[in-house]
């Protein structure tokens, strides 16, 4: 219960900057090789942050998704209200402060929240960008 005029604290959840990339350009091309270099507690926010905001019909986002398909069924299981004993997942839940991995106030190390990810516009555009930057070498 609230007490009038207490201010509910709202966790956030710092990330470094490769991870913001990362999630930026996970539908765009692949990042299986950058996800590695993460730490598995930014890799299971990454997965859980891609899963509720990318479109899993999206190919690319389908080949981002196929090396960590046992770290996603894990996080089903805690959207499924399983017992959970993976030890980075229980971490990440006591620390967004809620029964699931809240993913609403991840923020970068200036405090930028998450962008929108690409549209299929915005997704063609930087494609052909990369094609021709690649011309130009």
């Amino acid at each position: 219960m609230r007490i009038m005029g207490e201010k509910t604290k709202t966790k956030t959840v710092v990330v470094t900057e490769l991870f913001m990339d990362i999630y930026k350009h996970f539908n765009v091309y692949s990042q299986i090789e950058r996800i590695s270099e993460l730490s598995d507690r930014e890799l299971y926010l990454l997965l859980t942050l891609c899963l509720d905001k990318h479109d899993d019909e999206n190919l690319v986002v389908k080949h981002n998704f196929i090396p960590f398909e046992k770290q996603i069924m894990e996080i089903f299981d805690v959207q499924d209200d399983k017992e959970v004993t993976n030890e980075t997942l229980l971490g990440l839940i006591t620390e967004t402060g809620d029964t699931y991995i809240e993913t609403e106030n991840i923020v970068d190390t200036e405090g930028n929240k998450v962008s929108e990810v690409f549209t299929k516009d915005e997704v063609r555009d930087i494609r052909i960008d990369l094609i021709d930057e690649k011309e130009v070498e």
